[in-house]
């Protein structure tokens, strides 16, 4: 269900999660942060990988540059929503990994219903980029997943896995500061690998152990990088 242009302004919660879109002609890059402090015009959102962003040399960030961005908020009601809205950057504050956009007077909002029930029956396609590899098999293999779901993910192999092979997954959410390590890791189950084509698999996992903090923040994540039409 989409809301119209200026129907209903979002909450801008502190901790919400955004991504900021840049675009330089054929170019982009996706900036991930959450919001750290709401001013009258203004938001200041917390950017861990700022300097890397920075450093880019494809698309310049700097202030007045225009980006399109999405909020993920959940309201008091316990309904799950994605606003979207083009907006500029007003300053970047590179030792705090700060940028400051304005607040915007338009956007579009996506509704995804209630976050109960969106646990229960979570299924969507987005890709993150992860490392994987069989317990107790040192080679590493890097991969995209496919569909996150509420007990487990599915990625695209080359070669079949075997059902009940336990992999391990290493991940970062662009938007979190990992301050202990093996936050960023889980451990799954293969229950499925069905062949797609020539050398393509999709392999399905279940997860067998996962932080409750890095499973919320895997949905969290999904949800953030769906469309507003």
């Amino acid at each position: 269900m989409f809301g119209l242009f200026g129907k209903k302004e979002p909450s801008f919660n502190i901790d919400s999660a955004i991504k900021m879109v840049a675009i330089e002609g054929n170019n982009w890059i996706d900036i991930y942060g959450v919001i750290e402090n709401v001013k009258k015009d203004e938001i200041e959102i917390k950017v861990p990988l700022l300097p890397q962003y920075m450093a880019n040399t494809l698309v310049p960030i700097s202030p007045e540059k225009e980006v399109d961005t999405n909020l993920l908020e959940i309201h008091k009601d316990g309904s799950v929503k994605l606003f979207n809205f083009s907006t500029k950057i007003k300053d970047i504050l590179l030792s705090e990994r700060i940028i400051v956009i304005s607040k915007p007077s338009k956007f579009k909002e996506k509704t995804f219903g209630k976050a109960k029930e969106l646990l229960n029956n979570f299924d969507i396609e987005v890709e993150i980029d992860i490392e994987y590899n069989a317990v107790g098999v040192p080679h590493v293999q890097k991969g995209k997943t496919h569909r996150i779901f509420h007990n487990g993910i599915s990625l695209f192999t080359s070669i079949p896995i075997p059902v009940k092979t336990i992999i391990e997954v290493s991940l970062k959410i662009p938007y979190v500061e990992y301050a202990e390590k093996k936050k960023d890791k889980f451990t799954a189950s293969v229950v499925e690998s069905k062949q797609l084509e020539k050398k393509k698999f999709e392999t399905v996992l279940n997860y067998e152990s996962i932080e409750d903090s890095l499973k919320n923040y895997l949905l969290e994540y999904s949800l953030l990088n769906q469309k507003v039409d």
